[in-house]
């Protein structure tokens, strides 16, 4: 039997690796998350995506001041743009993407 304080302790863990991180990778893996964690075997929509951008923006960058959350947003699309791929006309699924996020996530 699982208990939430099992769950809670690598959650903690993952959640303090990020922080050191650069802005942008801890940015594009809330996104990764937030993706795979929604229906990850669906195809991935635009409108999801841009959903889970909006929300892991705000729940990432709100802590950072505003050049800060400037900068981190330029360098993850720059990252999104080095991807270079047309997955989502393709039919990608979420938790395909998000693996491609993970792995952008890394050059930023």
């Amino acid at each position: 039997m699982t208990h939430r304080t099992d769950l809670a302790q690598p959650d903690e863990a993952l959640r303090r690796a990020r922080e050191d991180l650069p802005v942008a990778a801890q940015l594009l893996h809330a996104v990764a998350d937030l993706i795979s964690d929604h229906q990850p075997e669906q195809a991935l929509t635009t409108t999801a995506l841009g959903l889970a951008f909006a929300t892991a923006g705000a729940n990432v960058l709100a802590q950072y001041p505003g050049a800060v959350r400037d900068v981190a947003l330029l360098r993850a699309l720059a990252a999104l743009v080095a991807l270079n791929d047309d997955s989502l006309t393709q039919g990608v699924t979420g938790g395909e993407y998000a693996l491609r996020l993970r792995l952008a996530a890394k050059a930023v």
